[in-house]
């Protein structure tokens, strides 16, 4: 009934039309035209189509890591992606045997992470049931998010400790806006210092974010927030169109001017600006570490004060 077909590089059209286009939970972060920024080589591709009857039904970007297939890792979600027409009941636990039967044949251990439900047009709790009925153990991340209205102000929704914050802010005149070309140097090297302050670095050199910028203007945004024309702090933001979600991806202030308060004024003035566009909800990314195990509990407690709300990032495994 399905046919598994492997990625090629002739497929790329294709592939990136039906997950922009005809798919439940697909985003720009699962196109090829994404995953393509990553130079030749840095991972072994093991993406493959489920098509039936020609059609394709879904897709699933991985990678091959010592027998093991995993969700791509150039993404921070992989897959199964499912086409808008085949989601349904018999049709996705058609479609999830399908795939588990092949990734047995082909791998000892498989890691997927589906597209969070924030960011799908559907709800995702049918894939979830599917995964796990079909024996995934499912493993959680804390993530959260700010619902927004295009008519209600996000900075009415704040707790008094961030509204508190941002009134003192407001008295310094600074300004909101893009990330110019000219301070993205800027930009990185605030970035490099803020990770290196919790033993981590950027995931993208400052090439992979130049790249990106260029290849997504709409969709990757760079904002920051100015005082007298000096750089204070700034954002990395993947704007999902079709989930009216903006997501917080990276932050890069100058921590030698903190009592600015700039980046609470950089978290409101992104809030304000997404539900202007007609977003619906702010994205905050996981409070959690060691793949879920420990909760940042102040880490999150920050992201409450601006009216953020509960939800998980799901990952599922199974050893064949």
């Amino acid at each position: 009934m399905y046919e598994i077909l492997p990625y090629s590089v002739e497929k790329e059209s294709r592939w990136d039309h039906f997950v922009m286009d005809e798919s439940v939970n697909g985003t720009f972060l699962q196109t090829r035209k994404f995953l393509n920024y990553h130079p030749e080589g840095r991972f072994v591709d093991a993406s493959f189509f489920v098509e039936k009857s020609g059609i394709i039904v879904a897709v699933v970007p991985g990678c091959n890591v010592d027998g093991k297939f995993i969700s791509h890792q150039g993404s921070t979600f992989g897959g199964p992606i499912i086409s808008k027409d085949f989601y349904s009941g018999a049709k996705i636990l058609e479609i999830i045997e399908t795939i588990d039967q092949y990734l047995a044949k082909k791998f000892k251990e498989t890691r997927l992470k589906p597209t969070a439900a924030i960011f799908a047009t559907a709800p995702t709790d049918l894939l979830d049931y599917t995964l796990e009925h079909k024996g995934y153990s499912r493993h959680t991340e804390l993530s959260c998010w700010t619902p927004l209205c295009k008519e209600t102000d996000p900075f009415e929704n704040c707790k008094r400790e961030c509204r508190h914050n941002f009134r003192l802010s407001e008295k310094l005149n600074l300004t909101y806006g893009e990330v110019p070309d000219s301070e993205m140097e800027t930009f990185y090297k605030c970035l490099e210092l803020s990770k290196a302050r919790h033993n981590t670095k950027p995931v993208h050199s400052l090439a992979e974010l130049r790249d990106l910028k260029e290849r997504f203007p709409e969709e990757i945004l760079f904002r920051g927030i100015w005082q007298g024309g000096t750089y204070l702090s700034g954002m990395m933001i993947f704007a999902f169109e079709q989930a009216k979600a903006f997501h917080f991806q990276y932050l890069a202030p100058d921590d030698s001017r903190r009592e600015t308060n700039a980046t609470t004024a950089l978290f409101v003035n992104a809030m304000r600006e997404a539900a202007q566009k007609g977003f619906e909800k702010f994205s905050w990314g996981i409070s959690t570490e060691d793949g879920g195990d420990y909760l940042n509990e102040n880490l999150y407690r920050f992201k409450e004060t601006f009216g953020a709300l509960p939800c998980v990032n799901a990952r599922y495994e199974k050893t064949f």
